[in-house]
């Protein structure tokens, strides 16, 4: 059993690589604030002795060239062990990650420090500059209280990547649609009200009449044999019945004054063609996340009843490895979905339940707490159930169903095995039964996975997917069609 520690929050790298010299004097610690033309770098021992003042390193590969020179040169002086020596500094922008990817190359241990816990460490609270936010970095190094490992790395690296990307196409698709409001309320007020023109709002008929030659006069002149041809092209459901209540409300609205007409459509259209953009981007991005998501553990969240490609792959993105996370509890503290809770007085003090913490991984808060409200509206009955309670227990149905689907989730990732009823994880039950299950499941499993178009990736031999339907064919006797 593991002995716990009262220095939870230290590095385990660093402090084996601290216990492996002997002695803090033997150890190198060199300190990096990181810019992006050029970064400040010292070097100090493990005991905190200054062993040289700051200096200027360039970002490119001459600066580290020179860095690991000089810090060779300096073990060799000072009789300390390159294994000894390791390198760290606050979370990494873009401009910083090449950098660090050659020192990690090298053979070197690259320490990432919080930069509000390392702001708390300066001497001087008042002023931030290089040098100061420096001494704070190395103070922090020193203590152990650093990640040594990257949040993510391969696989999980780019499915990051890619999350973040759909993420902010997804802002920007809000943000033209929101431009697209704003002109169509001057040249066809109502027309994206359904209610109103008969027409689903920026779907392919809608996009395509607010492209060319649109307000509500020109939509009033058109053709009606022209339009409830192009409508059908657009595939709208009962083209003539559109087209009639289309014209007919285009003749009661307030038109804008023709000389501002033609400026307003070229405005529209030219916001058409971006929004248009956004939306293959979008829809390109879900696929290539399909795809790298099908190479990890996470492709078993896709077997819980509400959860899709895109919660799956923005879950496993911020989790990443499930093998090297801690432990549940700090995995839900980490993303936020954890009330602080203050308790003082003793043994008869009583604990006093506040609010969850603004420190956390918002992005994987947003998508567990997403998954969370889908699982307690479409998730399976025993799962719908138990929000239901807890909204009426008075609860925080979807931050108390979140904890429960990241309880989940690790299980899922770190056994490889798809979502089942409890009444089903029994030992003893009958093969039957849960053979019967996975037919059942089967269907919207596969269909979540085509509609990605990553199904045949998914479910290959040599991924998870593909590994589990084998088993599940080869020990129930059923078959799982493609």
């Amino acid at each position: 059993m593991k002995t716990p520690s009262i220095y939870p929050a230290q590095s385990q790298e660093l402090m084996a690589l601290f216990e492996q010299a002997g002695n803090n004097s033997k150890v190198m610690c060199v300190p990096i604030d990181y810019a992006k033309k050029d970064h400040l770098v010292m070097f100090c021992s493990g005991s905190g002795r200054v062993l040289r003042k700051p200096f200027s390193v360039n970002n490119d590969p001459n600066g580290v060239g020179y860095l690991i020179d000089q810090v060779r040169r300096s073990c060799r002086h000072r009789q300390i062990q390159p294994q000894h020596v390791f390198f760290g500094g606050e979370d990494l922008n873009s401009y910083a990650e090449n950098f660090v990817h050659a020192l990690r190359a090298k053979g070197f241990l690259v320490a990432n420090v919080n930069a509000h816990d390392a702001k708390k460490q300066r001497e001087n609270l008042q002023a931030s500059t290089d040098r100061v936010d420096l001494m704070g970095i190395a103070t922090m190094l020193i203590n152990r209280r650093a990640n040594c490992r990257p949040a993510q790395s391969g696989v999980y690296r780019n499915l990051r990547t890619l999350v973040r990307h759909r993420k902010k196409l997804v802002k920007m698709k809000t943000e033209v649609r929101n431009r697209i409001h704003t002109v169509v309320d001057r040249l066809f007020p109502g027309f994206l009200n359904e209610k109103k023109s008969c027409i689903v709002p920026f779907s392919n008929s809608s996009l395509y009449l607010m492209s060319e030659r649109f307000s509500a006069p020109q939509i009033r002149r058109r053709r009606r044999a022209t339009l409830i041809r192009n409508l059908k092209k657009m595939g709208t459901q009962k083209a003539e019945q559109t087209a009639a209540i289309l014209q007919t409300y285009a003749s009661q609205v307030l038109t804008t004054p023709d000389e501002y007409t033609a400026t307003l459509q070229v405005s529209l259209s030219s916001h058409v063609d971006h929004y248009r953009c956004l939306i293959d981007g979008t829809r390109l991005l879900v696929t290539e996340m399909a795809l790298l998501l099908a190479r990890t553990a996470g492709s078993f969240l896709t077997s819980i009843k509400g959860v899709g490609i895109v919660l799956a792959s923005g879950v496993t993105a911020e989790i990443g490895d499930p093998m090297a996370q801690n432990s549940t509890s700090r995995l839900v503290s980490y993303a936020g979905i954890v009330p602080k809770v203050k308790q003082t007085g003793g043994s008869q003090g009583h604990a006093i339940t506040g609010r969850v913490s603004k420190r956390c991984n918002h992005l994987l808060k947003d998508f567990v707490v997403q998954s969370a409200f889908h699982i307690g509206r479409f998730g399976p009955k025993e799962l719908q159930d138990d929000y239901k309670r807890r909204e009426a227990a008075g609860q925080h149905a979807d931050f108390g169903m979140g904890r429960r689907f990241v309880r989940m989730a690790m299980c899922l990732m770190r056994t490889s095995q798809v979502y089942l009823p409890p009444d089903l994880r029994r030992t003893d039950i009958e093969p039957e039964l849960r053979g019967g299950y996975y037919l059942t499941m089967w269907p919207q499993l596969k269909d979540k996975w085509s509609k990605a178009g990553a199904l045949d990736v998914a479910f290959a031999k040599d991924k998870p997917l593909g590994q589990w339907r084998f088993i599940v064919q080869q020990l129930y006797g059923i078959k799982l069609k493609l």
